[in-house]
């Protein structure tokens, strides 16, 4: 259905992950469980999730702003 593109990053840091840990090897990785973006093919490993979605966040300053606004709007109150 959909073709499977990796991110360049994500992919260079299971081949960093593999000479650290050399028994789990990057097809098994990319192969399990994850997320894929329905609109470019672009598959991230569910245990490269959270800083893969860091990295996304760092890099568009509107989601950095969206996610301040989620984080703070549970029990804390604005001041200015």
């Amino acid at each position: 259905m959909f073709e499977r593109i990796e991110n360049p990053a994500v992919v260079d840091s299971l081949w960093r992950d593999r000479e650290r840990c050399p028994d789990k090897t990057i097809e098994e990785k990319l192969d399990g469980p994850g997320w894929e973006d329905m609109d470019n093919g672009v598959f991230v490993p569910a245990e490269d999730g959270y800083e893969y979605a860091l990295e996304r966040i760092s890099l568009d300053e509107e989601l950095k702003q969206e996610f301040v606004e989620w984080f703070y709007s549970g029990n804390w109150v604005k001041e200015e």
